[in-house]
């Protein structure tokens, strides 16, 4: 009796192998996306609240010289970018800021694992939108981030 294994034993176990990781490496990949995806709206969330905290503050979300607050005025980097330490993901913008209103989005950065995902936006509301593969969408009482 020969001990050991033959080669077509082998080649079988070498293809199963490759079955399995065709299979799995794309799902692996689709949870990853989604879990950062949802780290980017826990920061959008926090940000939006550091945001409504200013106008709490200030009953405006204008500075005193009638200029929109920025990422700054909330003690934020000017470049902030999620996750905030490792590789970055996302570019956060605040744009659109009235004295009642404003729009918080998180790009995603191009050659990045998040590039096709689809940005994620969320306004004075709480009103949230993502399309996937788009950077760009309109939140509404409609829409939403799944």
């Amino acid at each position: 009796m020969k001990k050991g294994f033959s080669l077509i034993e082998l080649m079988i176990v070498i293809a199963i192998m490759a079955i399995l990781a065709t299979i799995a490496y794309p799902s692996y990949i689709d949870h990853v996306r989604k879990t950062k995806r949802a780290e980017a709206q826990a920061e959008l969330l926090d940000l939006a609240s550091k945001i409504q905290r200013y106008k709490v503050a200030n009953f405006t979300f204008l500075k005193e010289d009638d200029e929109p607050i920025t990422l700054e005025d909330i003690g934020e980097s000017a470049n902030l970018k999620i996750p905030r330490t490792g590789e970055a993901l996302y570019n956060i913008q605040l744009s659109e800021v009235t004295e009642k209103s404003w729009i918080l989005s998180a790009i995603p950065i191009d050659n990045t694992i998040q590039q096709l995902d689809g940005g994620l936006v969320m306004n004075h509301r709480g009103e949230k939108c993502w399309v996937k593969e788009q950077t760009n969408c309109v939140p509404s009482e409609a829409t939403n981030w799944h």
